[in-house]
């Protein structure tokens, strides 16, 4: 009878151990995570000021010759960029990679962006369905987030000018997300 008490105590003892233990590393991986957003942060706060101010306005001839350098560095394999075409709700920019043949997305908008407008059910992505690529994000697309640590230190500032050419849109932002199958 003791014995199966005592088996029993220590079963229980190990549960709530192995349920301490889990609860401690899920902390650490937060803590972690934030620490890695600041740091990212702070990384990209130091390159701008290290970067000074940009004197005149941004020219950029080429937007698609200068997203095919950025995305190359940002990805770490060369590519070769080709415009197919401009899709809309939400704006992406559908290219083929010449030297591979893969289609490549870029938009403005995070994965979990694009998972929350394709749950809303008024939103225009919804009702579009399978027909935007970026709706179809299935295992085996790979998304990516370009910005100035990976992808140029100017590349804020081009995104703007370049963004606006490719897209007809406006933007502010300093990130451009790569979807990729």
């Amino acid at each position: 009878m003791t014995e199966t008490i005592l088996a029993i105590a220590i079963l229980f003892s190990l549960i709530v151990l192995g349920g301490l233990i889990s609860i401690g590393n899920e902390r650490q991986r937060k803590a972690i995570d934030k620490i890695s957003e600041h740091a990212q942060a702070w990384a990209i706060e130091d390159l701008r000021l290290k970067r000074g101010q940009v004197e005149g306005s941004v020219s950029i001839e080429d937007p698609v010759a200068w997203l095919s350098t950025a995305a190359s560095r940002a990805l770490g394999m060369q590519i070769q960029l080709t415009l197919v075409e401009v899709l809309e709700n939400p704006t992406a920019l559908s290219c083929i990679d010449e030297t591979s043949g893969d289609a490549i997305f870029f938009s403005l908008s995070s994965p979990k962006e694009l998972r929350s407008l394709f749950r809303e059910k008024r939103s225009e992505l919804s009702k579009r369905g399978a027909q935007h690529p970026l709706a179809q994000r299935k295992k085996g697309i790979d998304a990516f987030e370009m910005n100035i640590l990976n992808a140029g230190v100017r590349f804020d500032i081009d995104l703007i000018p370049s963004w606006q050419k490719m897209s007809g849109n406006f933007t502010t932002s300093h990130y451009l997300w790569v979807y990729q199958h």
